[in-house]
């Protein structure tokens, strides 16, 4: 154990935390295949199943010492519910039912895991609810030590659908009292902490009590972070988007949206402030980035088995003038290179060698670049979204476009 030990007084490689976290999971009695993929810092399991180690290893670096066996056990505790017995009938399941908020992005990244496994994701038909621009809504089974996810919805056995099932999950949540405390000057932050935190947006009479000035406007920037301040106090706004850049990096993203409820359900809130909206935009760019690194990395594993000649270009962050604020996006396509291109503020267009007034570089705003060269980008089938280059430009072409400082 002296090995272990020492792991849990300093700050672990991602290899020796993969050590660490199979022998807690073997510690806990499980005895079925273990396979660790360094390339992708996951194991593998079960019956093609996986389990990615990234989120658990943040949550272990990011605890105190005395607290690190705790963010372990959480999570081994997670993979070993993944094999437990599914409840049998509805009268089983009712009391467990859960309903759980998840950022696009985390559903298709398992969408992407059967196309590595399967060759195709014609299996792959997750249960979910769209939920604003950049979520969804799942059903989960509340255990004593973890959160199942039911990716495919209800059991067949409850004859229930997943509509009648995600009702009595919301229901359930109602069995838990208003627990909203100030953590910030008019930004107030679910007090839970049972996992179903910024599920509580699915309750708008609960969003309704808090008391913000105005009417409420909420964030869920990571999985256990609900925050919600109001429409009329523009300082309260300020302090929520500045909480949720500072929390990001430590938690598990969901998304970097204002939501608030209308007349037609949930919907996404623009502040009329431009400094806000700049960190917002921030914000959004801030988890985009996560999103389409994780993204190039899956592609980037796919197209090499599948022998797919394709180049997935990166999502590059950069901030402007030293303001944190301040930032843009910018991803590189070239002449010669079939590329897969996020979707970004500005676009490096590169003709290698080139000796005319054009130049070998010209960046573009984006939104000049789709306009006018729309059958040259093909969008795909994916989240976050990219398009697939169809060739390259003309001089003619490219002569048109306003090149950015």
């Amino acid at each position: 154990m002296g090995f272990l030990d020492s792991l849990f007084r300093r700050k672990p490689t991602q290899d020796q935390f993969a050590t660490l976290f199979i022998a807690a999971v073997r510690q806990r009695g499980y005895t079925g295949e273990l396979t660790y993929k360094a390339d992708e810092f996951r194991l593998l399991h079960g019956d093609s199943a996986y389990f990615n180690l990234h989120n658990a290893y943040h949550a272990y670096c990011d605890a105190r010492g005395g607290q690190r066996q705790g963010a372990l056990q959480g999570y081994v505790s997670t993979l070993l519910s993944s094999g437990q017995a599914m409840p049998h009938s509805l009268a089983e399941a009712r009391a467990l039912l859960r309903p759980v908020i998840r950022g696009r992005s985390a559903v298709e990244a398992v969408r992407m895991h059967h196309l590595r496994n399967d060759g195709n994701d014609a299996a792959f038909q997750p249960a979910v609810r769209p939920f604003g621009d950049d979520c969804v809504v799942l059903l989960a089974l509340d255990r004593p030590e973890s959160i199942a996810t039911l990716t495919n919805g209800p059991e067949a056995s409850w004859g229930i659908t997943f509509d009648e099932a995600l009702a009595i999950a919301i229901d359930n949540l109602r069995d838990s009292a208003d627990n909203f405390v100030e953590v910030a000057p008019g930004v107030y932050g679910g007090g839970w902490e049972d996992g179903y935190d910024i599920s509580r947006v699915l309750l708008p009479d609960m969003l309704e009590r808090v008391p913000v000035r105005g009417r409420p406007v909420f964030m869920m920037p990571t999985r256990d972070l609900l925050l919600v301040s109001g429409d009329n106090d523009t300082e309260g706004l300020m302090r929520m988007a500045e909480l949720c850049q500072q929390v990001i990096p430590h938690g598990r993203p969901v998304s970097p949206c204002m939501y608030r409820y209308g007349e037609a359900g949930v919907e996404r809130y623009r502040p009329p402030h431009d400094e806000l909206l700049q960190r917002q935009a921030h914000l959004a760019r801030t988890l985009a980035k996560g999103d389409y690194d994780a993204q190039k990395e899956a592609l980037d594993h796919l197209y090499e088995e599948h022998g797919v000649d394709v180049f997935v270009a990166t999502y590059n962050l950069f901030v402007q003038d030293g303001d944190a604020d301040a930032s843009f996006s910018l991803a590189t396509w070239t002449r010669g290179v079939d590329t897969s291109l996020p979707e970004v503020d500005r676009l490096a267009l590169v003709r290698p060698d080139a000796t005319d007034e054009i130049g070998e570089v010209r960046v573009v705003a984006w939104t000049q670049a789709v306009a006018m060269l729309a059958p040259l980008l093909e969008r795909e089938n994916l989240y976050p979204v990219r398009y697939r280059t169809r060739g390259f430009p003309s001089d003619a072409q490219l002569a048109r476009l306003q090149a950015m400082d």
